[in-house]
This record gives structure tokens, sequence and C-alpha cells, in this order.
């Protein structure tokens, strides 16, 4: 189980205070969003999941629906100042070096420098996927971080993006004009009211996004709207029903507290895409391994 881990390992009225008064250094100091509802069926009924909470973060299940959220979030406006991704990465992957120690950090360390090694030979899965299922060239990240995966992209494809980190929007737009296309600097949900309005796309990746979004649902009904007539969505998120979820709780690496306020299962991923309008998910068996730390699925336009 600890090698699937290491090779895994390789994501009421609100109080909102000036983000520029807290540091990320210190994430129990953030503001936060009080009692947040269910952010699939909108019950304000949960329970509490003492194992996989880290105080004062409290992740509950909810009692309508089975959706598994974080039920105080810091508002989505910090993923611009002290939840920028390139912050909390590296704030994160320090805390978990100090509570799992040096040791099994050298195995995991040592396995990804491999893992990474052997990929410079085989195509991204990301790649294959877009090339795959997309009908067009105009190709979508939302999250996109520093542009990488869509810049590295062969062929005629024109990448956009969508990232909240300033620091990071900065390099994926450099990347992303350089083939034609443009990265907008924003949180999410936001964000496509800053596109062009007869933009649309072809096809559209959330790569290690949807677990960060606090206005997931928003997001995606949005995104659903500038699909093209054959556009589809490609999704990668934390796959809560795995067994490492089950038998490591709060050291699972998918449980990111604050920077996770979603955490999904196959169920609870399909149930949320129907909601907000796509016409079919696929989440085939491959995807949704037990397994595997992750879980993918394609959403239809």
């Amino acid at each position: 189980m600890l090698i699937l881990t290491w090779f895994h390992h390789i994501q009421e009225s609100p109080i909102i205070l000036n983000p520029n008064e807290f540091s990320a250094a210190n994430p129990t100091e953030l503001p936060f969003l009080p009692d947040r509802k269910c952010p699939l069926c909108d019950s304000d009924k949960a329970e509490l999941l003492e194992k996989w909470s880290i105080k004062p973060w409290e992740v509950v299940r909810c009692c309508s629906c089975d959706m598994v959220f974080l039920r105080n979030p810091p508002p989505p406006e910090l993923l611009k100042t002290d939840m920028d991704w390139s912050v909390t990465s590296m704030r994160e992957r320090e805390k978990r070096r100090e509570k799992m120690g040096k040791t099994y950090y050298f195995f995991s360390d040592g396995l990804k420098r491999i893992w990474s090694f052997f990929r410079k030979f085989s195509i991204r899965k990301e790649h294959r996927y877009i090339f795959k299922y997309s009908k067009g060239t105009k190709v979508l990240d939302v999250g996109c971080g520093n542009g990488k995966i869509l810049a590295n992209l062969p062929g005629d494809i024109i990448p956009y993006g969508i990232e909240p980190s300033p620091v990071l929007h900065a390099l994926a737009d450099e990347r992303f004009r350089q083939r034609g296309g443009f990265c907008i600097h924003n949180v999410s949900h936001l964000a496509f009211g800053d596109l062009p309005p007869d933009t649309m796309f072809d096809f559209v990746v959330m790569r290690s996004f949807l677990e960060h979004d606090i206005m997931a649902e928003e997001t995606l009904r949005n995104c659903h709207s500038k699909l093209a007539a054959e556009g589809k969505v490609l999704i990668k998120v934390p796959n809560f029903s795995c067994w490492n979820s089950k038998l490591r709780g709060s050291n699972w690496p998918g449980i990111r507290n604050p920077d996770h306020v979603n955490y999904f299962t196959p169920h609870t991923l399909v149930r949320l895409l129907e909601k907000c309008g796509y016409s079919r998910v696929e989440i085939p068996i491959l995807w949704r391994l037990p397994s595997s730390d992750n879980l993918w699925a394609l959403a239809y336009r």
C-alpha cells in the first residue's frame, strides 16, 4: 500500500477579511466561510468526519447525498493571494515532510524521479485524451498553473487557460500567446465572464482543480455554456473512495486542508456534472480504480 501511495502522491454571512492581512505560512489564521452548505444538494445537514479533519478545518459528509466537503473553507478570492497554489503546494509539501519523516520522503522523492524519467519517453495521459476526444483545436485548461501541459502539446492545438495565481498566470499567458491563445487571470467561476462572448472551446481540461473550487457548480455551468456542440470536459480529482483514503485518513495525500474544499467519489462527481447540464459522463473502470488516489471523468456537452 505504501508503494501505491508513493506513486499516486505524484492535489450565514461569510467572514471575509482583507486577504493581505494574512500570511500563507499561517493557514489557521485565514478568514473562512462558516457553515457552508453541501455543494451538491445545498443541504445544511452534515456529519463531521473526524478521521479526515485537521483542526480547525472540518471535513464533513452531507446527510442527504453523501457529498464530502470542507464545511469552513477560505473565501475563493484568496486563491489569488494567500491560497496561491505556487505557495500552498510548497507549504503542504513541507508540512508532510515534517509529519511523515525523512525516510518516507527519501523513497517518495526517489520514486517520483524515476517516474518522471520514464514519462519523458511516453505521451502524457492528458495529451492522449485530448487527441482522442477533442473534435477541434481550441483547448482550455482551467487552473492551468504555469501552462506547461497545453504549451507542450504537439500539432495545431491553440491553448487557452484560466489561472488565479498571478505568478503562474504570467508564465502561462506568455506560453499560450506564442501559440495564438491566452490565459485569463481570475478565479474560475468569474473568469468565463472575462472571455470574448463568441469564444467557444472544443475541449476543456480540469486537472487537479475542481477539488479547490468552492464555486464548483457555477464553474461547471459556465464551462458548459462555453463548449462547442461536440465539446467535452476532462476532469481529474482526488478519489475520496479509494483504499488509501480509508486507510490513512487525514494523512492521505488527497487531504489538503484548507486547500481542498471538495472531496469527490465517482458517484458524487457524476451527480454534480449531470446537475450542471452535461448530457453524458463517462468514468471507465480504469479511471476509478480503488487502488488509485485519483479519479478521472469525461463529461459531454
